[in-house]
């Protein structure tokens, strides 16, 4: 057992599929099935499922693949170490985000950290924050961020800040002439509502803030279920319905006139922000110091959610 075969059964995983795995290693496909099939034989076991196309872990697979994550991950300590002595750190971070995140928090900070460590590289996923955790928990990432609560063992969630969820209606009709910047629930219950899909932070956030008022989502009348919060936004102002979307998303929109914006007296829709961790993983040497310098960053962000909407709602360091 090897690094190089090390290398390519956890690009394999990571990939999903040996030719994505050999062209992330600049191998030829064959040298890649040959590091595999000699670990296989090594141990004297089959590490992959090949169906197809589709590559999954076996048993013994899953076993390997954590110590062979925490192993080239502890190369990288060492190589760390000798990098500090001649003062460079350098490497890639593998970060999923669910979208509020990727779009609002995420540049700030790691436009920061590359002022700190201009060596080092960043690959974004968005995912929603149910996918997150998911690429988290299997190692397809580093870290994740996310706008929900986070469940697991494995895992640790540390809270960013905080933000609000808001009503957005077109700037049209009876919505264009208020002033209020709160309504009550009795004044939109009887509105077409466009949600996120399932699995969206925000969409978790509203529906909880719907159940401790004694509601659910067959109290609503959804026009359409929308992956892409642009398309979401599009959709309202067009008229086909409402949405509860994070304040954050909407600023531009409401400083240009295209939408309307009111908080709910009612409900609770404070969504918290998380930065997620795997608890048991060896880290690496550039993970060890992006995990310390978010943590240091989460400090200096705000822990409550804005009072009003313009201009802006939400402190825009966040």
């Amino acid at each position: 057992m090897d690094f190089r075969q090390l290398e390519s059964f956890v690009a394999i995983v990571k990939h999903g599929s040996f030719t994505k795995a050999a062209e992330g290693l600049f191998l030829t496909q064959p040298t890649l099935t040959g590091h595999i099939q000699s670990l296989e034989n090594e141990l004297g076991t089959v590490l992959l499922n090949r169906c197809g196309k589709t590559v999954t872990l076996t048993e013994a697979g899953e076993i390997l693949y954590r110590y062979a994550v925490n192993i080239l991950n502890s190369r990288e300590l060492a190589r760390y170490a000798l990098a500090q002595y001649e003062g460079k750190l350098e490497g890639e971070l593998a970060i999923a985000a669910s979208t509020v995140p990727q779009r609002h928090i995420l540049p700030r900070l790691l436009a920061a950290f590359n002022q700190r460590y201009p060596r080092v590289s960043f690959r974004l996923n968005q995912h929603d924050s149910k996918g997150v955790v998911q690429a988290i928990a299997s190692s397809a990432v580093d870290f994740g961020f996310v706008g929900t609560p986070v469940c697991g063992n494995e895992l640790e969630a540390v809270e960013l800040c905080r933000g609000r969820l808001v009503v957005i209606t077109p700037n049209a009709g009876r919505y264009a002439d208020l002033e209020e910047k709160s309504l009550a629930w009795d004044e939109l219950k009887d509105e077409r509502f466009i949600l996120r899909e399932a699995g969206s932070g925000s969409r978790s956030v509203f529906l909880e803030g719907l159940a401790a008022k004694g509601l659910d989502i067959k109290d609503l009348k959804v026009i359409a279920t929308v992956e892409n919060p642009d398309t979401i936004k599009q959709c309202v102002m067009a008229g086909l319905g409402i949405a509860v979307v994070s304040e954050l998303s909407v600023q531009e929109e409401l400083r240009l006139g295209l939408l309307k914006a009111f908080y709910l007296k009612e409900l609770d829709l404070t969504q918290r922000f998380y930065f997620v961790v795997h608890k048991n993983r060896v880290l690496s040497p550039v993970a060890r110091a992006f995990q310390e310098f978010t943590l240091e960053y989460a400090r200096s962000l705000p822990k409550s959610p804005a009072q009003r909407l313009e201009p802006p709602a939400f402190p825009l360091s966040c």
